[in-house]
């Protein structure tokens, strides 16, 4: 009887060490999603910063307050590379460029947020609003580095990696992870690029309210 017990308690706590051990090393949990996208916002910073510096001290100043790792795995470089794409695309949108421009937009929390919010005002989500939040993070990190006030760029990522955490984390691992990003934009078509802007041009709007 003691046996039958010993052995009950024994696969019992076997059970739950094999649930604990899949929701850590799942891809999809909320931790990891969280922080493959801060990797993956800081390494879109990272790359749009190096081919628009004025100077390799930007860049080194960049480096310096990033920190962070290099994405080693092969997907996720996939998946940075087409954000990078995203953010080309972005970068050839001249309305949206000289609202971004404007000198009365300066890095701040009030300034980061507004923009979120509304972003995402409507409750609905798709890959280009996550998108348009990163690269509205980006041009901060820009603007930041250009006032020569760069000990604000850990805090603005910090402010975007909040953010996600708290509204755009749960439907990300709805659409089975960051991946959902390659087939989203994978084949870009006009429609997609269509509906990618969309999103975008709501930031527009909002910087010019301001």
């Amino acid at each position: 009887m003691v046996l039958n017990c010993l052995y009950l308690l024994l696969v019992y706590v076997l059970v739950v060490l094999s649930l604990q051990c899949c929701f850590v090393f799942s891809g999809n949990g909320t931790d990891q999603v969280l922080e493959l996208g801060k990797r993956l916002l800081t390494d879109f910073i990272y790359e749009r910063v190096r081919r628009h510096a004025d100077s390799s001290t930007q860049l080194s100043v960049l480096q310096t307050q990033l920190g962070g790792s290099e994405l080693c795995d092969p997907n996720h470089k996939k998946l940075a590379q087409c954000l990078q794409q995203i953010g080309d695309e972005l970068d050839g949108n001249t309305q949206l460029q000289s609202m971004i421009n404007d000198t009365a937009l300066q890095p701040s929390q009030e300034v980061f947020m507004r923009v979120a919010c509304e972003i995402f005002s409507d409750g609905k989500f798709n890959w280009g609003r996550v998108v348009a939040l990163f690269y509205f993070a980006c041009r901060l990190v820009i603007k930041a580095l250009l006032t020569k006030v760069p000990d604000i760029i850990r805090t603005i990522i910090t402010w975007a990696t909040d953010y996600l955490r708290d509204h755009v984390i749960n439907w990300i691992r709805e659409q089975g992870g960051w991946e959902g990003i390659r087939s989203y934009f994978g084949t870009p078509t006009w429609q997609t690029v269509g509906v990618f802007l969309a999103g975008v041009l709501t930031t527009v709007l909002v910087i010019r309210r301001m």
